[in-house]
């Protein structure tokens, strides 16, 4: 079998396995039947020498396997530290927007609080406005009711005069 063809060149420093599991099924397939049996015969040496080179090539697989698990691990790690860094730059993110939403709520409390002193104060002033509307009418009527007062004494007065005037004429 060896002289059929050489194993394949090393892929990154190792026999390819797989190379050398398909070079043993040929061997398996180009081999001598036993007559009425499922048994094949092969060539010892071809055997031995594709058994050798597999013995030799799984280290390599293994260590290369390795490499790849390492290197998927570290893969891994960066890719947790950076989902923590990006958690981490949310959370802080949510942390300013939920201190903003406070502040404008704080604005808005603020605000309401305003308003609510602005209508009370308008409904201070409405009533003190009111009153002295009030007041400025009783006066009003005060000063209209003295006026009657004096205008009914002076045509009381001039109703006496006239009679006394008359009464004087005629008698």
């Amino acid at each position: 079998m060896a002289q059929r063809g050489a194993p394949p060149p090393p892929q990154d420093g190792a026999t390819d396995i797989l190379y050398l599991v398909d070079k043993l099924e040929e061997l398996v397939g180009i081999g001598k039947r036993v007559p009425f049996s499922g048994r094949v015969m092969v060539e010892e040496e071809d055997f031995l020498a594709l058994v050798d080179q597999l013995r030799a090539a799984i280290p390599n697989e293994i260590r290369q396997a390795q490499r790849v698990i390492r290197e998927r691990e570290r893969i891994l790690g960066e890719a947790q530290d950076e989902g923590a860094r990006i958690l981490q730059i949310a959370r802080d993110r949510a942390d300013d927007l939920v201190s903003q939403h406070g502040i404008v709520a704080e604005a808005r409390s603020l605000a309401d609080d305003i308003l609510r002193s602005a209508e009370e104060d308008g409904n201070r002033t409405r009533g003190a406005v009111d009153i002295f509307v009030l007041e400025q009418l009783q006066l009003v009527e005060d000063a209209v009711r003295r006026g009657m007062a004096i205008m009914e004494d002076a045509v009381e007065s001039t109703i006496d005069q006239v009679v006394e005037a008359r009464d004087a004429v005629g008698q």
